[in-house]
């Protein structure tokens, strides 16, 4: 009688992995690059910079050019207004102190004046608690 071999079950499983990898060698030795795509905000490395005649990099990496004239005013003008005649601007500059307005005269001009209400970088308790609700010129353009 003849004497049977049986293969065990472990024994399969390595030669089919064996065999799998040999079987596979040949494709490994080409070298195939695949497609990355990377995205990134356009000004990449470029830090956050003010350029007020030119382009400005803010903090997301994005750029922002003026589009005409730029004027300067205290900080966070969230609020704007500009009067009947367009030679008048009006900002509410709010969230942290100070809290104050900007009136921005001949706006039209070359030279446009920015006086600040009140004067300096110290908030009149009270007086403009309530500038974030918005402004309003009046028809002549003589009262805020």
């Amino acid at each position: 009688m003849r004497k049977r071999h049986f293969l065990s079950w472990p024994t399969v499983t390595k030669t089919l992995a064996v065999s799998l990898v040999v079987a596979a060698l040949p494709g490994c030795s080409r070298t195939e690059t695949a497609a990355v795509t990377v995205l990134s905000a356009p000004a990449d490395k470029l830090y956050v910079q003010i350029d007020p005649d030119g382009t400005t990099v803010i903090p997301n990496g994005r750029f922002i050019r003026p589009f005409g004239r730029s004027v300067v005013v205290p900080p966070h003008p969230f609020g704007l207004i500009l009067s009947n005649s367009g030679d008048l601007a009006i900002t509410a500059n709010s969230g942290t102190e100070p809290l104050s307005i900007s009136i921005i005269e001949n706006l039209l001009s070359e030279k446009p004046t920015v006086r600040s209400i009140p004067p300096g970088p110290t908030t009149d308790d009270g007086v403009l608690a309530s500038v974030f609700m918005g402004l309003a010129i009046s028809p002549d353009d003589r009262n805020v």
